[in-house]
């Protein structure tokens, strides 16, 4: 999609238009100068403002985020970074072939992925040594790092929004899959969704189709859960069982984590695995694209967050600035 189509755009447009702040585009709607009051300040992507150059660019590095956080004793997953190995003379030893061989015979089953990437791209589930020497191939084709981390079997990966040092959103993400209505088998389930032409994924080869779900018990199509690749957004609400307790435990590792990492701005990705908490990366760029898309309410959530970012990014008490 065009940036100039998309919803984030649309809703940083309306915010200046409401609130009479001066905005001009750059590079096809990539960036922006925001301007009110004789003060300006920019957006890059989904960089606002706020946060520090360095803090940016250590959340974007999973594996020194990860490094960091750990040594602050917040839970994480950890990631182990290898180098391309035309960079390896930055780096002490002897290659890294060795190493991500032994990560992979200790956890059994580990994720390989792009050091810097986003949205779930190069990002691979493996089990054995031949499919780990694809997924090294195939990302150091197109990357200069890469960070393996243990596979979790993930019960929900929630993201929460924080904006110097409050929550303010958390939602789950939902992957697209089967969900049971504690009547229907397995079988009927994919047929109903075929015969409404809804996309089907991979279904795992031990599911039993003649199994009856239980009301909202998921058979997942993908271990992902990136929203880009069809995973829906679900607000956590005061419904959900053990909410407060739920709310609480998530806003505490999200702030603990902004706070080490020295973020204003910043979504935070935390798994649940094994009945623990984890954070999984923190992004410095706050996207809510495809959570703003899927409803009008969601729209307006996005939308009030994104105001009040753009307030404090034009409120230079806190912040040096240049104009």
């Amino acid at each position: 999609m065009e940036n100039s189509k998309t919803n984030f755009v649309s809703i940083l447009k309306e915010i200046c238009k409401e609130e009479q702040i001066n905005i001009n585009s750059y590079s096809g709607d990539w960036a922006f100068r925001l301007e009110k009051n004789g003060i300006y300040n920019f957006i890059l992507g989904y960089q606002f403002g706020l946060n520090l150059a360095v803090a940016q660019k250590i959340s974007g590095d999973k594996s020194v985020a990860s490094e960091i956080l750990s040594m602050e004793q917040i839970p994480n997953v950890e990631h182990t970074c290898f180098m391309n190995p035309p960079m390896m003379k930055f780096m002490s030893g002897n290659g890294c072939w060795e190493e991500m061989v032994q990560l992979l015979k200790k956890y059994r089953k580990v994720v390989v992925k792009d050091n810097e990437g986003t949205g779930g791209n190069l990002v691979f589930l493996v089990d054995n040594q031949k499919d780990l020497e694809l997924a090294v191939f195939e990302i150091f084709s197109k990357s200069n790092s890469l960070a393996i981390c243990p596979y979790y079997e993930v019960e929900r990966e929630y993201r929460v929004i924080v904006l110097d040092g409050e929550v303010k959103l958390i939602f789950y993400k939902q992957r697209p899959g089967i969900i049971g209505n504690g009547v229907h088998t397995v079988q009927k389930l994919v047929l109903d969704l075929i015969k409404a032409g809804k996309p089907i994924g991979s279904i795992g080869k031990d599911v039993n189709f003649g199994k009856v779900l239980k009301k909202g018990e998921e058979i997942p199509f993908s271990w992902k859960h990136n929203l880009g690749q069809g995973a829906k957004a679900i607000v956590l609400s005061k419904e959900e069982e053990e909410y407060e307790k739920i709310k609480e435990t998530l806003s505490q590792i999200a702030m603990k984590g902004t706070s080490c990492l020295k973020l204003r701005f910043a979504s935070v990705d935390i798994i649940k695995a094994k009945n623990q908490y984890k954070i999984l990366e923190i992004n410095s760029g706050v996207m809510m694209e495809n959570f703003a898309g899927q409803s009008e309410e969601n729209y307006k959530k996005a939308k009030n967050i994104y105001k009040e970012a753009i307030e404090k990014m034009l409120d230079f008490s806190s912040v040096s600035s240049y104009h």
